[in-house]
């Protein structure tokens, strides 16, 4: 009997770090959003944020074609930015206005977008290079799938609205 409590004794040894290693719920969640994203065509950012008070942000950044720069800007949630900001559309306020400003269409397409993305989703950054959402990763894949459609589009839409190099 002693001995095969000791080989089971063994065996746990054995395997436990294999069961520690293990991914966790939460970690394969976060991989399928990722894999998804990444076949949208966005490259994952997981540098410093755009705010500082906030940690654990990652960004999906998806880029412009390097002819077609896009416009600039930043958008905070209303939740994380100054009173003094201000306001592009209920929830959300310009940390800097589009340079140059966006066309009807753009702008509305971008306010459309906005308003599909998940609670935290917390800044909206586009620069010459490409547009990023910097968010906390809450959602499944599946349905983060709408969002992640129209940001696609969005980029899409808005490569060739920023200042073009002479």
């Amino acid at each position: 009997m002693e001995i095969f409590l000791f080989l089971g004794l063994a065996v746990f040894l054995i395997l436990s770090p294999a069961l520690w290693l293990r991914p966790g719920l939460h970690e394969k969640r976060r991989s399928a959003l990722r894999v998804a994203a990444r076949e949208s065509g966005a490259a994952i950012r997981a540098d410093k944020p755009p705010l500082q008070a906030a940690d654990g942000l990652v960004g999906y950044r998806w880029r412009y074609p390097q002819a077609a720069p896009g416009s600039d800007f930043t958008l905070v949630r209303d939740d994380h930015a100054s009173d003094r900001l201000q306001e592009a559309m209920a929830g959300w306020r310009w940390r800097q206005a589009p340079l140059p400003p966006l066309s009807e269409e753009n702008d509305r397409r971008l306010k459309e977008v906005l308003l599909a993305l998940p609670d935290d989703a917390l800044v909206v950054e586009s620069a010459p290079q490409g547009l990023t959402l910097w968010w906390e990763e809450s959602r499944e894949a599946q349905a983060f799938e709408p969002s992640l459609r129209a940001l696609v589009d969005l980029a899409d839409q808005l490569a060739g609205s920023g200042r073009h190099r002479k």
